[in-house]
């Protein structure tokens, strides 16, 4: 089996359980109303019930209303996907061929390294089997996150390198 754990962790750098969203709300967490902070969902695998391996780790930058709740909305999500699909679903020669001007891509979120301390010694008290390969999983995410970023950049370097190329001639 498996589960997912969601954190919230501020710019104090205090983690926060929360717990799973209804109807696309999160619960409210008062002392932290109108601030910014790094949403973290775990994603683990169980044994007797209880978490056992971390397998998978996301990361989002998010700003909690008034009220310290943060409500996943469409336009944000739709601000996402169509940046995202501007990368997976174009070559740089049809980036280059729409004359509009280049959608740069979205920076990932990713923890800093106060957080990310922050983070690992959260799990190691609290969920010390979690704890064990979260510096692995993390930082393999981190990598990964990065990785994807750069391709993209590079899209779109090369994208406007054809578009100036066509022009010229």
């Amino acid at each position: 089996m498996s589960g997912v754990k969601w954190l919230y962790i501020s710019k104090e750098c205090k983690v926060y359980k929360v717990p799973n969203p209804k109807n696309g709300k999160f619960k409210e967490l008062k002392e932290l109303s109108g601030q910014d902070v790094l949403k973290v969902m775990l994603y683990y695998e169980t044994k007797d019930r209880k978490p056992d391996k971390l397998i998978f780790v996301e990361f989002d930058r998010v700003n909690l209303d008034s009220e310290g709740i943060y409500e996943l909305n469409d336009e944000r999500n739709s601000k996402v996907l169509k940046n995202a699909f501007q990368f997976i679903y174009n070559t740089p020669q049809e980036l280059a061929d729409n004359k509009s001007p280049f959608e740069l891509p979205l920076a990932p979120s990713v923890p800093s390294i106060n957080e990310k301390i922050a983070l690992y010694e959260y799990l190691n008290k609290k969920f010390p089997n979690l704890g064990k390969n979260a510096p692995v999983v993390v930082e393999n995410k981190i990598c990964s996150l990065k990785k994807i970023h750069q391709e993209k950049i590079n899209m779109i370097k090369e994208a406007n390198k054809l578009r100036i190329s066509s022009s010229r001639k």
